[in-house]
């Protein structure tokens, strides 16, 4: 099947809020013994700044299929949430932004004129980079634009630069984790950034999160420099088991590190979920806030229903006793997500969805059914996903439902 970039481009996004959002439980003291046991604290996780401004970006990507930097800007303005966690000079920037003022004038005049070199530009941008991921250059100079409305400096944009490639890669095809870096350090620009990846590349054999760290930062500063680096490292370390249980591995290294852990685990989340056949924890599902309402993909009708609504009526008959199971992943993962005009493009959205959850294509898998372990809660076949049922009557059923709303 060929990959559907926008369908990853999401998943991209769902990756990184669900590393945004469980990594901005371990700054709650009373998480902290969770946080040293490597396990889940109490829901809900809600997302911080990471999140929403990662969702302006595909909100503009929707709406023009490129970055428009006024758009960009308003969208930003319009859903800026003061208590989401961002920095002062994004707060106050966003908030002159809604009383009129120019982007441009506001972005380069931070810092004596220098313009901000922080890690908001990159921790938001991955989902860019997966949409873009045919073409590397384009994804380069697409996250060069979606930084300079709030980061103008050169490491600011660098790192965006750095994020958005990495994240395209992951989407097409990483490669092994030397040549994966190598591939992203063609497109960045010099400076720190791009001297702390070429750092990262030389730490490749290095199994030690802390280590790394201590080389290459960990987001304590809350810049670029200090964070992009290691999250790549992080990310290059864990593409090739994200089928298995890689997102998973590659969110607890972030997190063991320390420093600014919503932003680093983030950008990792955004950057592993990108690869094919991904998965993100199913138990992590319940607890994660969904994403806001107010985004949407290309194709979207106004007013239109979103994907989440076509699982609303359960089915008359399962085949399995992992059927509804699937259905409830598939629904929680494409929460809010509006249905696509072209049937086509929604019954490509089923199957990758599916292929992501369940881990084959509906539609040319063969054998009678596949077991996942996450949807075993007892009975005789209990786990076990009857893939003739979704495709013949399951997946049929959705797509008539989508495409007479």
């Amino acid at each position: 099947m060929a990959i559907d970039l926008r369908g990853r481009a999401w998943t991209s996004l769902l990756g990184l809020a669900a590393g945004d959002a469980l990594g901005s439980q371990f700054f709650v003291p009373a998480h902290r013994a969770a946080f040293e046991a490597r396990t889940l604290p109490p829901g809900p996780w809600q997302w911080t700044d990471d999140t929403e401004m990662a969702c302006g970006i595909w909100k503009v990507l929707a709406r023009t299929g490129r970055i428009d930097q006024d758009l960009l800007a308003a969208v930003f303005a319009e859903h800026h949430d003061f208590d989401r966690g961002y920095g002062p000079s994004t707060n106050r920037l966003l908030r002159l932004v809604r009383e009129g003022g120019d982007w441009r004038t506001l972005a380069s005049g931070v810092f004596d004129g220098r313009g901000s070199w922080g890690n908001g530009a990159a921790m938001r941008v991955a989902p860019l980079g997966v949409w873009f991921a045919g073409d590397l250059d384009l994804a380069a100079e697409q996250a060069r634009l979606s930084a300079e409305v709030t980061h103008a400096h050169p490491e600011a944009v660098a790192g965006a630069i750095a994020v958005a490639v990495a994240a395209a890669l992951a989407a097409t095809g990483p490669g092994k984790p030397g040549p994966f870096l190598d591939r992203i350090l063609a497109h960045v620009p010099e400076g720190t950034v791009r001297d702390g990846i070429r750092q990262a590349r030389t730490l490749l054999t290095i199994g030690d999160p802390a280590s790394a760290a201590a080389a290459l930062g960990n987001g304590r500063q809350v810049a670029a420099h200090d964070t992009v680096p290691f999250c790549l490292w992080a990310a290059a370390r864990h593409l090739d088991g994200c089928e298995r249980d890689g997102f998973e591995a590659g969110f607890w290294a972030t997190a063991s590190a320390g420093g600014d852990i919503d932003t680093t685990c983030a950008i990792v989340g955004g950057i592993l979920a990108a690869r094919p056949g991904t998965r993100i924890p199913a138990a992590w599902l319940p607890h994660l806030e969904p994403l806001p309402s107010w985004i949407g993909p290309p194709g979207q009708r106004d007013g239109g229903m979103t994907m989440d609504e076509l699982f609303a009526e359960p089915p008359a008959q399962w085949g399995l006793r992992g059927d509804p199971h699937a259905w409830a992943a598939l629904r929680e993962r494409l929460n809010a997500m509006p249905v696509p005009e072209d049937p086509a493009r929604l019954e490509d959205l089923l199957a990758a969805t599916f292929l992501d959850v369940v881990g084959v294509d509906p539609r040319t898998a063969t054998g009678e059914h596949v077991y996942r372990e996450e949807f075993a809660h007892g009975g005789m076949s209990s786990g076990h996903v009857h893939l003739p049922t979704w495709r013949d009557r399951l997946l049929p059923l959705l797509l008539a439902r989508g495409t007479r709303h």
